[in-house]
């Protein structure tokens, strides 16, 4: 078991890799990221010490089923194959800690697809606004949210996975019928009215 410390942006591995390590987070943020059409998909992000991930490259021998990142300066500890092993076959607690957290993966990939299904893209778009918007966005005096219209398109293409085509078609649609507005001459901003993230941000 050895620490490593990654900067943020710093690939710590990549999907397709053959992998013969696993991770533990200390301090920082990771994102976990999944190729899609025109971009990547951010399937979660870690924040909490303790959380681990890459486990499954050395419980099957798969490559890399998705890439890792530091999304902030990170530190994490590295545990090879063996100790893994004697950990899971000496530790009851850790074994089941693993059985959970795989558990728990299982079912959010599947409430994902489900979500996939049943929502459009223009949905998916709109309620990927109002989380923005609710975690990033400046709170005006009038309950209105201010985002930097270049941070919301990369965030809905990197969490989404929808093409920048269709993210641009959906936002000239809700700037045409005057649901969001241009914040200024600029348009560097959006305003997002306190009514669409209230509505939105619940159907999510």
């Amino acid at each position: 078991m050895t620490i490593k410390t990654f900067e943020k942006g710093e690939i710590i591995f990549r999907e397709g890799d053959l992998g013969d390590l696993m991770y533990i987070l200390q301090e920082g943020t990771v994102d976990l990221k999944k190729k899609v059409e025109k971009g990547e998909l951010v399937l979660k992000t870690l924040t909490k010490p303790s959380e681990f991930f890459g486990e499954m490259a050395l419980i099957d021998g798969r490559p890399r089923s998705a890439s890792a990142v530091a999304a902030s300066d990170t530190k994490v500890m590295a545990i090879d194959g063996a100790s893994f092993e004697k950990m899971i076959l000496s530790n009851g607690k850790f074994a089941l800690k693993i059985i959970k957290i795989l558990s728990e993966r299982i079912r959010n990939s599947n409430q994902q697809v489900e979500e996939l299904i049943e929502t459009s893209p223009r949905e998916r778009i709109m309620i990927g606004m109002s989380n923005f918007a609710l975690r990033d966005g400046e709170r005006l005096k009038n309950g209105h949210y201010l985002v930097p219209l270049r941070n919301i398109r990369m965030w809905i293409n990197g969490h989404l996975g929808i093409p920048f085509e269709e993210i641009d078609l959906c936002l000239q649609r809700l700037l045409a019928t005057r649901i969001i507005a241009y914040a200024g001459t600029s348009r560097d901003h959006l305003i997002i009215s306190e009514r669409f993230v209230r509505e939105y941000h619940r159907r999510g």
